[in-house]
This record gives structure tokens, C-alpha cells and sequence, in this order.
């Protein structure tokens, strides 16, 4: 039996503790990030840059030329 994506990212999830800096690398770093616990302080890196450090565009000003973590 296989492991889907979902899967995948909350075993890891549920290796990280509080105060853990955790680099994703490439793959699923947004995945991830949605199963960890709340109340849970991670700082986490994707190979795309810090995740959750700006926030998102306005709607119609998303420019696919500037994606990176981001607009995640």
C-alpha cells in the first residue's frame, strides 16, 4: 500500500516539536505546514524561501513571474 501526499506530510508534521526550524526542502513544504498543531511555533524553509512572511496578493494582483513562498 502506497501513501498518498496527505499522508506523507502529517507523518512529518508529527515529527516536528515547538521551536524547530525545519528546511522542507522541495516537495510538499505548504502540505506539511497545514498538519502541524496549532498552538505549535515552527519556523519553516522550503528551497523556495521562508514560508508566511508576506502576505498574499490582492486578487488580480498575482503576477506568476514573481512566485515564490511568498505567494504560497
Amino acid at each position: 500500500m502506497s501513501w498518498t501526499r496527505d499522508q506523507i506530510a502529517d507523518r512529518a508534521a508529527r515529527e516536528l516539536r515547538d521551536g524547530y526550524r525545519v528546511n522542507l526542502g522541495i516537495g510538499m513544504p505548504t502540505l506539511v505546514a497545514i498538519h502541524i498543531p496549532h498552538g505549535m511555533a515552527v519556523t519553516l524553509q522550503s528551497e523556495n524561501g521562508m514560508l508566511g512572511i508576506c502576505p498574499f496578493p490582492y486578487v488580480g494582483e498575482e503576477d506568476a513571474a514573481k512566485a515564490t513562498a511568498r505567494y504560497l
